[in-house]
């Protein structure tokens, strides 16, 4: 995992939205998100946070159901350390260590310093799921399956 702490303020003490917003979309329409994103930051008015996939397949390989439960346990309770939620979920701490990382990849997962500890939480209170399913434009089209 990577130290995103290195420079700057530390992620819990940002002022992180209330809802992240999962999405799939074009790579067209996301860098205009992100454009009318920096505008709204520009202008001190701050919307949801928004990770997008160009495929719905893309949100099914990163949101296991083992990731979600890690992400509602999180959401629920920050833990001390990743041995204390592998303890919580059961799990290996390897498993759960590989799970936090793609997590974190992704800045759904955020982590706090304690010493030498990395603390994983969720500064999110509710993640929505934003998946639109339009009927085929050409008889070839696979998007609209999910």
């Amino acid at each position: 995992m990577t130290d995103d702490n290195a420079n700057g303020p530390a992620p819990e003490d940002l002022n992180h939205p209330d809802t992240l917003r999962i999405t799939i979309s074009s790579p067209e329409d996301a860098f205009a998100g992100a454009i009318t994103d920096a505008t709204n930051a520009e202008d001190n008015r701050q919307g949801d946070a928004v990770v997008s996939f160009e495929t719905a397949e893309g949100i099914r390989r990163l949101l296991t159901d083992r990731r979600l439960e890690l992400l509602r346990s999180l959401m629920g309770e920050p833990a001390a350390s990743i041995s204390q939620l592998a303890d919580r979920l059961g799990r290996s701490y390897s498993a759960v260590h590989e799970d936090v990382a793609v997590l974190a990849e992704y800045g759904i997962v955020k982590f706090q310093r304690d010493g030498q500890s990395k603390q994983p939480f969720v500064p999110y209170e509710t993640i929505e799921f934003d998946v639109t399913i339009r009927a085929p434009l050409t008889g070839g089209d696979t998007e609209a399956r999910v």
